[in-house]
């Protein structure tokens, strides 16, 4: 029997939910927005149209939600290269594979 895990790298493996936080508040903070931190914090985890729409409700200026998005890709392509996995992730990883496993890993993530 082939055994399979799948593992999402985005909060899974990698500890990104305070980087979100604090990337999607900047750029929100830029483009003239206040959006309360703990308002962002409790919409992570949702794409950014969602979360976007979400944060700032449907009467927006929805021509400005791609440029949103891409200063919070921006400014967390700045630091993602720093984040820490989570402890023993990468042990996790290895053995799995060692017994035989296949290891997946997914991330709607886009960028290099």
């Amino acid at each position: 029997m082939h055994r399979a895990a799948l593992f999402d790298v985005d909060g899974t493996l990698v500890d990104t939910n305070h980087l979100h936080v604090v990337t999607w508040w900047e750029a929100f903070r830029q483009a003239g927005h206040r959006v309360p931190m703990h308002a962002v914090h409790r919409s992570v985890g949702l794409g950014s149209a969602d979360l976007i729409a979400h944060l700032l409700g449907d009467d927006r200026d929805k021509d400005e939600d791609d440029a949103l998005a891409a200063a919070h890709s921006a400014l967390y392509g700045q630091y993602f290269d720093r984040l820490p996995a989570f402890a023993d992730a990468g042990r996790l990883l290895r053995r799995l594979h060692g017994d035989g496993w296949t290891v997946v890993l997914a991330t709607s993530a886009s960028g290099p």
